[in-house]
């Protein structure tokens, strides 16, 4: 599993690297749609981020998260990195202003 964080959020203009990751995958036909992490708390996010990847979705966009929702991620993914059904799975977080 390989983590990136980006600062701002794809709403806002300022996060560019979300939105070309995002057309990056329409253009191969892999479209999903982006997490808004203000939606969820953090276990809440921690739980769609396992059904996306449950779902065989292998590279997943986060927007807007909390300094708090990155941290759990990380810790997740320090929990989970033997675990082959998160092998090869790229999660983008941008963190909110």
């Amino acid at each position: 599993m390989q983590i990136q964080v980006f600062m701002g959020n794809a709403g806002d203009g300022k996060t560019s690297m979300l939105r070309e990751i995002q057309n990056r995958m329409e253009g191969i036909g892999e479209c999903q749609p982006v997490i808004q992490a203000g939606a969820y708390g953090e276990d809440g996010l921690l739980q769609i981020l396992e059904v996306r990847a449950a779902g065989g979705q292998r590279e997943i966009l986060v927007d807007a998260c909390s300094p708090q929702q990155i941290l759990r991620v990380l810790e997740w993914q320090s929990c989970t990195k033997e675990d082959p059904k998160y092998a090869g799975l790229i999660i983008h977080l941008a963190r909110q202003d």
